[in-house]
């Protein structure tokens, strides 16, 4: 039993143990056993900031700066003619809809990211007590959101520079530039959960993260594009059932988020103790004391 006694056994039998180091596969099912044993929990933590979100991008991108169209008589046939917004119109809509995902990032994943944590660990999961964590620490995840995103662009920009000097021309300059970003993309990948789990911020998280992925590259890389492809799918499915119409957009584009967050956070908690299991050999209560004193 972990110190303090009277908590149960963590997810998949952890206990107070050292935390067992994954393969792709062991996390993906260890994402899909802890995901069906807190679903309710989970869903509900998301939904409360997705829905009424989302009902506000879809409103503002399908109706409020929706194109106007027109019918235009050609030939005796009837056409529908799409008529272009203004230049301001779009910078607007683009401006209002870049705000809004990153309120919804930034709130999901330190709530989310603090929810799946201590359900990994078999702790309980409390909506209110999450989104109370997440408002603490959106600013910080903002933060270090923007400088892992300039630190990607700049390392891409570099690689593209480079390809420049060797004198490596056309496509072998934009396969530098995402060679070189998606290299920076994922040794950062898990600046986020260090934030959330062991609060440290900026660039100490992202010192910490290139670390910790520093070795196990191709591990973490291979997780992370199966897990986006799964999100992909289930994703791409719902925003198909909502067609063109925007409330069947917004109410479909919400439940796959709604069905999907939770799992791409468990994924993301999961890789990250795994790099810390098989680097530094963390333990279940090693966790949970961080989760108390972090938040």
């Amino acid at each position: 039993m972990p110190p303090g006694g009277g908590e149960g056994p963590a997810a998949g039998g952890m206990g107070g143990d050292a935390l067992p180091p994954r393969g792709l596969g062991d996390i993906l099912s260890a994402a899909f056993t802890i995901y069906k044993a807190h679903a309710l929990q989970l869903i509900v933590i998301v939904a409360i900031i997705v829905v009424p979100l989302q009902f506000i991008s879809s409103l503002l991108g399908d109706v409020v700066f929706k194109a106007d169209t027109k019918t235009v008589d050609t030939l005796g046939t009837s056409i529908q003619v799409i008529e272009p917004r203004s230049l301001g119109i779009v910078w607007l809509s683009i401006l209002v809809g870049a705000i809004i995902a990153v309120i919804i990032t930034a709130m999901l994943q330190a709530a989310v990211l603090r929810a799946a944590a201590q359900a990994t660990i078999g702790d309980p999961v409390d909506a209110t007590e999450s989104y109370k964590f997440g408002f603490r620490k959106v600013g910080s995840v903002i933060w270090l959101s923007i400088l892992v995103g300039l630190v990607t662009l700049s390392i891409m920009i570099l690689g593209v520079a480079l390809a420049f000097a060797v004198k490596a021309l056309g496509i072998l300059v934009i396969l530098a530039g995402v060679v070189f970003a998606v290299w920076a993309s994922v040794s950062l990948s898990a600046s986020i959960p260090v934030l959330v789990v062991e609060d440290k911020r900026g660039t100490e998280a992202m010192k910490r993260s290139w670390n910790l992925v520093k070795g196990d590259f191709w591990h973490v890389l291979g997780t992370l594009i199966v897990a986006g492809l799964i999100v992909g799918v289930v994703s791409g499915i719902f925003t198909a059932l909502g067609g063109s119409n925007w409330i069947l957009g917004w109410i479909f584009g919400s439940i796959g988020r709604i069905i999907t967050a939770p799992f791409t956070a468990l994924v993301a908690v999961l890789l990250y103790l795994d790099l810390r299991a098989r680097k530094e050999g963390l333990t279940a209560s090693t966790l949970r004391g961080e989760l108390r004193t972090g938040g």
